[in-house]
């Protein structure tokens, strides 16, 4: 059974907003808790998110901050902090493609939801309403990138 703590915080990221709680206990219990120390290497910029590492016992994978931050850099340069609630990881989930950034556990390290490739996959598969405020979030990413342009 999920932690009920860990379902109220997924339901307040714009990803999985909107969901019911029984998708919202599903996604708490297809993931797993994963801890970084400070200054661990989270993902790395251009890893492929294909082949045999996607089903690797370290997978591919999206994360949720549960507590901590993560640094965003992009070759070499920090383009954003995230912090509890926020998520990475998960663009490459959709896509397949290279992922397009390190993220670094910051200062007094990281513990996050990591949910796999197969397990997202799965969700997507079984419970297709999940795809709906992902698409949401995505095209509102779409837009802000095309009105500062």
């Amino acid at each position: 059974m999920a932690d009920e703590a860990l379902v109220t915080t997924l339901g307040e990221i714009d990803l999985f907003h909107g969901l019911s709680h029984k998708v919202l206990t599903r996604i708490a219990e297809s993931g797993h808790e994963a801890r970084y120390e400070a200054g661990a290497v989270v993902l790395v910029q251009g890893d492929s998110v294909t082949g045999f590492k996607a089903f690797s016992p370290a997978g591919v994978e999206m994360h949720v901050i549960l507590e901590g931050r993560a640094r965003v850099d992009v070759d070499g340069v920090t383009h954003t902090v995230l912090g509890r609630g926020q998520y990475f990881g998960e663009v490459a989930l959709i896509d397949g493609r290279p992922r397009t950034a390190d993220v670094v556990a910051d200062d007094g390290g990281l513990r996050t939801l990591a949910l796999s490739k197969w397990a997202f996959d799965d969700l997507l598969e079984k419970h297709p309403e999940v795809a709906v405020p992902m698409l949401r979030v995505l095209a509102g990413r779409l837009r802000a990138q095309e009105s500062s342009h």
